[in-house]
């Protein structure tokens, strides 16, 4: 998983460019930010596939929440 360092030093507004490593459920995957690994709770509807290139922007830092790009529209989908 992320190490604390990484995790710290994510910033609101922070747009992270990962890939989808594993699907874990319908509502969880595992994502992979340049070696960090990121669980991440899939609220969107979408559905994610191993290697899916995922967009994801830091909503907050304090929980942790990101926001994820549907690759088919400009808005963002929210992701816990």
């Amino acid at each position: 998983m992320a190490s604390g360092a990484f995790l710290k030093s994510l910033q609101k507004g922070q747009i992270l460019h990962a890939v989808v490593e594993e699907v874990t459920s319908p509502t969880e995957a595992l994502c992979n930010f340049q070696g960090e690994l990121l669980l991440i709770f899939n609220h969107t509807g979408q559905t994610l596939k191993k290697n899916d290139p995922i967009r994801l922007q830091v909503k907050q830092v304090d929980p942790l929440q990101f926001q994820v790009f549907d690759p088919r529209q400009l808005k963002f989908e929210r992701v816990v």
